[in-house]
């Protein structure tokens, strides 16, 4: 799965191949980047494996930044709608983090693996892209955030300190991309993302205190 894009009204033919076009051209350039990192990634690499011309892949994004801000920051702003959503729904506290957790692994391991893997890794970016990295964490760590302070004030959580267990709930979960879903493993999707939420969330303790 790749980038998606949500529009009010129905697209025609001509739109729809654009989108096509731009889903691929993010996610080979998330495949490139993942192998060479920033600094080492050209536009005419990209353009090779997607045997376009430069000039062609211009006409989509006019720079390399524009490029690989896009391939954040389409997934970035994909989950962070998601999740939004979860956090304002119906359901006691403890039920809607186990439903933005069960959300953001089923994202990040099949919706929108490429990029979601990209946004997580340690790359060289420039600083620009850092700062825009920076505001999409810390706008996806508050939903997490709001949610777990609205449970301890319910009792639905046990906390000896919110924001540490709010990094070790966000470090578990952000590495799932990388070790938990293998198409011929133990799990399906549907399964892992209930069996990672079904460990994880009593880490939060509850109103009896328990761990």
């Amino acid at each position: 799965m790749t980038a998606s894009f949500e529009h009010a009204e129905p697209l025609g033919r001509v739109a729809r191949k654009r989108i096509r076009r731009i889903n691929e051209i993010l996610r080979v350039a998330a495949e490139v980047l993942s192998e060479k990192g920033y600094a080492g990634t050209s536009l005419e690499e990209v353009a090779d494996r997607l045997d376009l011309a430069k000039t062609s892949l211009y006409h989509y994004f006019d720079s390399k930044e524009a490029l690989f801000s896009a391939c954040l920051g389409t997934p970035a702003e994909e989950l962070i709608s998601r999740l939004t959503a979860i956090a304002r729904g119906d359901g006691s506290p403890r039920e809607r983090l186990r439903r933005l957790m069960v959300e953001q692994v089923r994202f990040t391991v099949y919706d929108n693996a490429e990029l979601s893997r990209l946004f997580l890794q340690h790359l060289d970016w420039p600083e620009s892209i850092t700062r825009q990295l920076h505001q999409w964490h810390d706008r996806h760590d508050t939903i997490f955030k709001q949610v777990i302070e609205e449970g301890m004030a319910d009792g639905d959580f046990v906390l000896a300190d919110a924001t540490v267990a709010r990094q070790c709930l966000l470090g578990a979960l952000s590495f799932v991309p990388f070790w938990g879903y293998k198409s011929d493993g133990r799990y399906s999707v549907d399964e892992l993302v209930e069996v990672v939420a079904d460990t994880v969330l009593p880490l939060l303790g509850g109103p009896d205190g328990a761990i």
